[in-house]
């Protein structure tokens, strides 16, 4: 593992027989462990050729400094699509010394930020959560989840993702929110908005080759949607991480 500083490790490696794209987060006494696996048909991102299996293990005398210990509610969690761009930008990272540190450092934070938050939208045990509490029901949602960012370059639309996971759409959208804490259509736009900066950053394509990438057959929606979301137009994005 390597060292980001007395707290913190961090171990990346390439394995063959990864099953599924899950994070798995464990503690003892002393220290939290967190585990990413990653299969490129289910992520936005090809992990496969670097490192597709991500492992941090973090002291709790880290959080000593915070008025509350950081506590796992639940060990298993899919990976949105915020944590695989950061866990991608730790398996790529070139920075050196304390550069790496600290930029390093700042991803694990984000890391175990989002594992938190899923705590809270996935552990709402009450009987108005229908879907929480019906594994057939949540596989559904799951499914549609995993469909949507699996097909994110093509026209997805609520009654598509419905009829292949085989339920309503009012039932669908319904359960989406209720087990991703998010609407459908902000689901898809996130994941698109993620994917998309993704590629401005680190790949020489055209900007309508991008939005063809995520699901945009016009250029000007796409420019907009973008500059909407991160108040930055996808042409000065590029601009910004070109090598010139």
């Amino acid at each position: 593992m390597e060292l980001i500083n007395e707290f913190i490790h961090i171990d990346l490696a390439k394995e063959s027989e990864i099953i599924e794209t899950t994070c798995i987060a464990k503690q003892d006494n002393t220290n939290i462990f967190v585990t990413y696996t990653l299969l490129d048909n289910d992520c936005l991102f090809a992990f496969s050729d670097i490192a597709n299996k991500v492992s941090i293990k973090i002291n709790k005398a880290y959080f000593e400094k915070y008025e509350q210990p950081f506590d796992l509610l639940i060990e298993k969690q899919h990976i949105c699509c915020n944590t695989q761009s950061k866990l991608y930008e730790i398996i790529n990272c070139s920075f050196k010394g304390i550069a790496r540190n600290v930029f390093l450092e700042s991803l694990v934070l984000y890391l175990l930020f989002q594992i938190q938050k899923n705590n809270l939208v996935f552990n709402l045990n009450c009987e108005s959560c229908t879907f929480l509490n019906k594994p057939i029901e949540l596989d559904k949602i799951q499914r549609a989840r995993d469909y949507i960012i699996g097909n994110i370059h093509k026209n997805i639309t609520i009654p598509i993702v419905a009829s292949y996971v085989g339920t309503n759409q009012c039932y669908l959208k319904k359960g989406f929110k209720e087990v991703t804490g998010q609407t459908i259509f902000e689901f898809l736009q996130e994941n698109r908005m993620v994917k998309a900066r993704h590629i401005l950053q680190n790949f020489d394509q055209s900007i309508q080759e991008v939005a063809s990438m995520v699901g945009y057959a016009s250029i000007s929606s796409f420019s907009q949607t973008y500059k909407n979301y991160f108040g930055i137009s996808p042409s000065l994005e590029q601009k910004q991480f070109s090598p010139s």
